[in-house]
């Protein structure tokens, strides 16, 4: 799910935040079916510097996501969603996203276009995700960033209901803005 997701980018694609909802930690999920829309959210990622399975020179960072913290409609909803993700076992949703170094910046847009792993149900997929930095007025900054998967691409089928009469699409919007304490630490992680 995206993200979901960067780690630092270029300055031409900075902004600054005043501490508020600008700077606000979480990851959305979005999507809808033939009925309704429905909308996922965390304010709980979980950062972990260079923890990935990628290793030096080159660690990547990775964001963990507590799939049972997602908050939505309605407990049916949610109990829907745990389910198709299978998050009795697969409890976290991974997200690794390349160093800084090796992304590329992107002049058309300002943005910094980072390769991302995401790990949804057990199921990795590769993505190449837009972000920029919105740094915090109290300290910090925020990576934002948008991306839309499809449900197939982790193996999962798109949920139906009511003997059909309910489907939901195959297409989910992730959202998400991801705050990291200190860029410095990350730099000096980034430099090993």
């Amino acid at each position: 799910m995206a993200a979901l997701l960067c780690l630092t980018s270029s300055l031409a694609a900075e902004t600054f935040g005043s501490g508020g909802e600008e700077c606000d930690n979480h990851i959305v999920i979005q999507g809808s079916s033939n009925i309704n829309k429905f909308q996922f959210i965390n304010h709980n990622p979980q950062i972990n510097p260079s923890a990935g399975t990628h290793q030096l020179p080159n660690p990547y960072q990775q964001i963990r996501i507590p799939v049972h913290a997602f908050t939505g409609p309605g407990n049916r909803m949610l109990n829907d969603f745990f389910k198709m993700v299978n998050a009795t076992e697969h409890p976290y949703i991974l997200i690794e996203i390349e160093p800084r170094e090796l992304a590329d910046f992107d002049e058309t847009t300002g943005m910094t276009n980072f390769r991302t792993d995401i790990t949804l149900a057990g199921v990795t997929q590769t993505y190449v995700v837009p972000c920029e930095t919105v740094f915090c007025e109290t300290s910090g900054f925020i990576l934002k960033g948008d991306l839309e998967i499809e449900l197939t691409d982790f193996k999962i089928d798109p949920p139906e209901k009511v003997f059909g009469a309910v489907k939901v699409n195959n297409e989910v919007f992730i959202t998400f803005a991801f705050r990291f304490r200190s860029e410095e630490f990350l730099t000096e992680k980034m430099k090993q």
